[in-house]
């Protein structure tokens, strides 16, 4: 697949939810997500072998579980009418504001 834009990857995911019919409250897309991040967080642990967690047996596959979150992101941002390239563009613009560099 090509490289994205935020609206474009919005749209790919309407469509695949659509396809499937697997439209969800935004409650349990806020579930799901945090499912998802409680992934990344497992392998972020793995990474620093916190609790001597990493063996050659367990993968870490950090790509694959940014992606689930971000596909719910994306899923949230449509049940909700968020357009994510406007919101982000207008939450850096007082992010760059309030956080001057020094």
């Amino acid at each position: 697949m090509k490289n994205l834009t935020l609206e474009e990857a919005q749209k790919i995911v309407q469509e695949f939810i659509e396809e499937r019919n697997w439209q969800n409250p935004p409650e349990e897309i806020i579930l799901h997500m945090l499912e998802e991040f409680g992934e990344v967080a497992r392998n972020a642990l793995k990474l620093k072998n916190y609790g001597g967690q990493h063996t050659s047996n367990s993968p870490i596959n950090m790509d694959e579980e940014i992606a689930d979150v971000f596909y719910c992101l994306l899923k949230l941002a449509n049940a909700t009418n968020v357009d994510l390239t406007k919101a982000f563009t207008e939450k850096m613009d007082k992010n760059r504001k309030r956080f001057p560099p020094k």
